[in-house]
């Protein structure tokens, strides 16, 4: 584009320093691509704060869009509308995602961001420990749906005479767990850091981790209709190049998370 137009400068009469700036100048510059992303509160991996989406996946998106020139925006929503927004094509990408194939089917899965664990929870004053799977037959356990950790619940009592309860979110959960709602030897599958919070937010009393079931990693989804492959291996490349630097790490410090293990190239 710029050589045409040095070359019709060249062709007319009008020669001269406008011509020559125009040389110098080179390529006329995209304009920075503008990608929305939707997220959930999900505390302590992304909330909302004075109106403005916050939390640690919040200031590593912000970081990447700005290394690749990105013009990023962030809205919180309810998950099950920002998932079907995202997987509809409405919104470029969504967090936190799992990295499951139906999560894949939909979206580009960025490299881990945050290491997290599925930890099952029960009444405070049972002599349970978990161990096995089995031990879980007869029992009844609630989880936040839909969402990966109903993914998890599905694979652990596969096969099981499990009566699983899937709620509308994990306060509900935790709630009901404290209330005996889901029996005497009720339990429920849910992330440990966000149960923690929501325990201490709540002020629930009366609960204990009872065991680990999943270790695995948040990351970001960008969506298929919407991102094409060589733009998402480009935001790939800025998140591994945080992750290598330490900037991943020391932005996620602050909320007590740990940050994963940087992705090889």
């Amino acid at each position: 584009m710029a050589i045409a137009r040095v070359r019709s400068c060249v062709h007319t009469a009008v020669l001269g320093l406008g011509c020559a700036l125009l040389a110098l100048a080179g390529p006329v510059s995209a304009a920075a691509p503008e990608l929305r992303f939707v997220t959930e509160s999900f505390p302590p991996y992304s909330f909302e704060r004075e109106g403005h989406a916050a939390g640690p996946m919040v200031d590593v998106l912000t970081e990447a869009c700005e290394r690749l020139a990105w013009r990023c925006s962030v809205q919180v929503l309810p998950w099950r509308r920002a998932l079907q927004m995202a997987q509809s094509g409405q919104v470029d990408g969504i967090f936190t995602v799992v990295d499951t194939p139906e999560r894949r089917a939909y979206f580009h899965v960025s490299v881990p961001v945050i290491v997290a664990r599925y930890t099952l929870f029960g009444r405070a004053g049972e002599a349970f420990k978990f161990q096995d799977r089995g031990q879980l037959a007869g029992r009844t356990i609630g989880a936040y749906g839909p969402s990966a950790t109903v993914l998890a619940l599905d694979e652990l009592v596969e096969g099981l005479a499990v009566n699983t309860v899937i709620e509308p979110d994990n306060r509900v959960v935790l709630r009901k767990l404290a209330a005996g709602r889901y029996g005497p030897r009720g339990l429920a599958l849910v992330n440990e850091s966000v149960a923690l919070e929501l325990i201490r937010e709540e002020q629930l009393q009366g609960l204990q981790a009872v065991g680990t079931v999943k270790e695995f990693s948040y990351a970001f989804g960008l969506s298929r209709l919407r991102v094409d492959a060589r733009r998402a291996a480009e935001f790939d490349q800025a998140l591994r190049a945080l992750c290598r630097s330490g900037r991943s790490a020391a932005l996620i410090k602050p909320y007590a998370l740990p940050a994963a293990s940087c992705a090889p190239r």
